[in-house]
């Protein structure tokens, strides 16, 4: 190697070693000055910063009806895509899905009980790019206000027209409904319309929407099920209430099972229909129950499980809900009607129902138990219970006032509970009251409608 290579290989070598010296510790350079440079300046390899826009935030506001059937632990799950999103309660009715103004989609909203099971309650909603705020509503609710002027009582039929109209004259009713019609456990309809009774009533400035009962389970499969027989009898009913000059219809039909769901939608679909062709108006009256409260023992839980309850209230004007019958011989013992499971009742219809389509059942009787015969209490109306007397004791189970007899027998205060039941249906804008039913009532009763 000439003496001029080695120069050079020894050069390149110094600033191989300088420059991996610079590369593992940017250590500060010597302070000897070095000539100006007059290259251009090197170019910066750091990207220039780029502004970041955050989506908006999408507010949910539970609508105020929807919110009212929340209550007593009830939640609303919002779910996107099948992932949760969040929930809304009565306790919390707004939330805000984070960055997802600019479109959140199709929202799942389904309803999940006091006791943490989803219900059979569930919709979806769009939120289109653009929306800051969706109300959330089911897409069946109809705005409308409550006409709080239903005051409708049930009557027997009575061995003369004299003493028919004798039993509601004076009482602050509006609406009467007798007992007309009857479909036995072998599914034939029995009874009559009475033109004389729908004008003496009409006189008295009531309305008359006469009632067809049935409460046999084997009778109504046979009923529902035949399709012939089933618009022969809604034809029945109907003419048969037309020609009488009554102004609608009430349907009390209970205890169909499971299995007779549908049909026995269909049978309403098509009396309702029938009795709307002519201007009448159509009342059903429903079983109550909540997502921790069934009528038992198990093999009578259809009572509660199997009426398809938005389809029903659907096809007619008015749901009656039945709010009584909350101890019976089936759930010994304790009173016809507390206070907190009538709201509790209250509240879990309206997962299907408007309020204004809601008329609150008020019973007009409580019941005597026996300490050795607690699977056969005695049904008393409220005239009677008031007689009873018997030493008062505040049970805070129920807020109904326990009285116990000398004898050992014992009832619940129901007679005196009825303005708190009133209230609630009032708290809650419902349509009004019916009564079960005149012969039981008492004057106390009518003074709390007053």
């Amino acid at each position: 190697m000439s003496a001029r290579i080695r120069v050079l290989a020894g050069m390149v070598a110094l600033v191989v070693a300088s420059c991996s010296a610079g590369l593992a510790s940017p250590v500060a350079s010597p302070t000897t000055a070095t000539p100006a440079s007059t290259s251009a300046p090197a170019t910066s390899t750091i990207p220039p910063a780029t502004s970041t826009t955050t989506a908006p935030d999408l507010v949910l506001v539970l609508d105020e009806t929807e919110r009212l059937a929340l209550r007593g632990g009830v939640t609303l799950r919002i779910e996107s895509d099948g992932q949760p999103m969040g929930s809304l309660s009565d306790a919390e009715p707004r939330v805000s899905l984070a960055g997802t103004g600019g479109g959140a989609g199709d929202l799942v909203f389904t309803y999940i009980g006091a006791d943490g099971a989803a219900g059979d309650v569930s919709w979806t909603q769009h939120a289109a790019p653009g929306v800051a705020e969706l109300v959330v509503v089911q897409p069946w609710r109809e705005a409308g206000a409550s006409s709080g002027d239903v005051v409708l009582a049930w009557q027997r039929n009575r061995s003369s027209l004299a003493e028919a109209t004798a039993e509601v004259a004076g009482l602050p009713l509006t609406a009467v409904s007798p007992l007309w019609w009857n479909i036995n456990d072998e599914a034939e309809l029995t009874g009559r319309a009475d033109p004389d009774y729908v004008a003496a009533m009409q006189g008295l400035g009531l309305l008359v929407w006469p009632a067809v009962q049935g409460l046999h389970a084997d009778g109504l499969h046979v009923l529902l099920n035949d399709p012939e027989l089933r618009r022969s009898t809604i034809a029945e009913l109907s003419d048969g209430t037309r020609a009488s000059g009554a102004d609608g219809f009430n349907i009390d039909l209970e205890g169909f099972r499971d299995e007779d769901g549908e049909a026995f939608s269909v049978f309403v679909e098509e009396l309702a229909a029938a009795v709307h062709e002519w201007g009448g108006t159509v009342s059903y009256d429903l079983v109550p129950r909540s997502d921790t409260w069934d009528v038992t023992p198990p093999e009578l839980a259809y009572w509660s499980t199997a009426p398809q309850r938005r389809r029903l209230a659907a096809a007619v004007d008015y749901t009656v809900l039945m709010t009584y019958d909350q101890h019976n011989r089936y759930r010994p013992a304790g009173p016809v009607a507390a206070p907190a499971w009538v709201e509790e009742m209250v509240i879990y219809q309206l997962r299907y129902s408007d309020p204004h389509e809601i008329v609150l059942g008020l019973p007009a009787y409580g019941r005597l138990w026996d300490p050795e015969e607690l699977d056969a209490p005695r049904a008393l109306g409220f005239g009677a219970l008031r007689e009873l007397g018997g030493e008062r004791s505040p049970d805070p189970t129920f807020a109904v006032d326990r009285l116990d007899l000398d004898d050992g027998r014992f009832y619940w205060a129901d007679h005196e509970v009825t303005p708190e039941r009133v209230a609630l249906g009032e708290a809650y804008g419902l349509s009004g009251v019916a009564v079960w039913r005149l012969g039981l009532d008492d004057s106390g009763l009518w003074e709390a409608l007053r």
